[in-house]
């Protein structure tokens, strides 16, 4: 008796859970890479991979992950590595926010361009209404320290004349925050400047220039630098260098190089003294000093005319910057050099890692009160008022 064969069961194939990009709108690198979901089938996922921000999902999702699965899933949005493997749950919500926001965007975009190039074509019926329609958190996403290198000119001048009117927009609280900021970096690259210039090998007129350029920075308290006082009478000589006090005095620099000798030293007593360079300076500063206060009211005048600048040109402070305490050898030196410079009536003695000094500290003041100003404010409590009897 022969039997009748049976017939083999079917097996039924499993349903992918993903597709395989082959669209060659996202290029060679992506090609075969898989989207995966989960549930049924995204209807904006189409066979051969393609999908709105597809190509955006997978570049940006390569450049941070070296292995990883993209899931699209109906609600859920996650990353978690499991056995070596990053799975981004993206929810189609999400992307359906992203589409709406790319939709606006690009509505926007189309917009003004029609109407700029109106605007050029036609500027008798469409002169207004050029300008920019701005979306909500554009600038958010592109203001970034890595954009400053790639500015353009015309961009550079449109900030300098937005900030202003920014800045008068805000309260007083984020306006000094936004000038102590602006403050810190700049004086934070002088800092580091200055202090790697000291070390070098550099003229007196060079560091005549550096100092002069950069002393209102350095030196807090000044508001004017003024180079060369071109006032002729007689034969009387003016110093190359004054500034300004915030109160309208007048200082005068003299300045020398970092690496010049302050002091010499009497190996009979063991003390030191100035050497004669320093001198030289001291004794200089003082007829400058002298001349200026028997002159003060032609002074006066000259400073009016030229700068209008209402001076207080009495007898003025001299100062001189010279030196470096660093290179010396000994705390003696130190010791003397402050002995010494107090026994000078009207002049002082700034060396260079002093002036460094002073800049690094009025930094760290400024970082201080920029930290005060960015902490929120709790608001005050409301103080019940007493009943009258109790």
């Amino acid at each position: 008796m022969s039997r009748t064969p049976r017939k083999r069961k079917k097996r039924k194939s499993s349903k992918k859970n993903y597709v395989v990009v082959s669209t060659k709108s996202y290029g060679n690198k992506l090609k075969g890479t898989r989207i995966y979901f989960e549930g049924r089938k995204p209807q904006k996922l189409n066979p051969d991979g393609s999908i709105k921000f597809g190509k955006h999902i997978l570049e940006t999702l390569s450049a941070k992950f070296q292995n990883f699965k993209w899931i699209i899933t109906p609600a859920t949005n996650s990353i978690e590595t499991k056995w070596g493997v990053t799975r981004i749950r993206i929810s189609e919500k999400l992307l359906s926010k992203m589409y709406q926001e790319e939709w606006s965007r690009s509505r926007d975009i189309k917009n003004d361009i029609v109407r700029r190039f109106f605007s050029i074509t036609f500027p008798s019926y469409f002169s207004d209404g050029i300008t920019q329609t701005y979306v909500p958190g554009t600038l958010a996403g592109m203001l970034d320290k890595k954009i400053v290198s790639r500015l353009s000119t015309e961009d550079r001048d449109v900030i300098r004349k937005f900030i202003p009117e920014f800045v008068a927009t805000e309260a007083v609280g984020t306006v000094t925050l936004l000038k102590a900021s602006a403050e810190i970096k700049t004086l934070k690259e002088l800092a580091t400047d200055f202090e790697k210039e000291i070390d070098k090998d550099h003229g007196e007129s060079w560091w005549q220039d550096y100092i002069k350029a950069n002393i209102l920075l350095m030196q807090q308290g000044y508001i004017k630098a003024l180079d060369k006082l071109n006032l002729a009478i007689g034969e009387t000589k003016f110093p190359d260098f004054s500034l300004i006090t915030h109160d309208n005095y007048l200082d005068i620099l003299e300045i020398k190089k970092p690496d010049t000798q302050i002091l010499k030293e009497d190996t009979g007593r063991g003390n030191f003294f100035w050497t004669t360079e320093v001198s030289k300076a001291i004794i200089q500063t003082e007829n400058y000093i002298d001349n200026v206060s028997r002159h003060g009211d032609a002074l006066r005048s000259h400073l009016k005319d030229k700068f209008n600048l209402e001076t207080k040109a009495l007898r003025p402070r001299g100062i001189i910057l010279v030196g470096d305490t660093r290179r010396f050898a000994s705390q003696k030196q130190r010791d003397d050099l402050r002995l010494l410079s107090q026994g000078i009536k009207n002049i002082t003695i700034l060396t260079y890692d002093e002036l460094l000094t002073r800049l690094k500290n009025y930094i760290v003041v400024l970082e201080q009160f920029s930290k005060k100003l960015s902490r929120p404010r709790l608001p005050l409590k409301a103080t019940k008022k007493k009943k009258p009897g109790k």
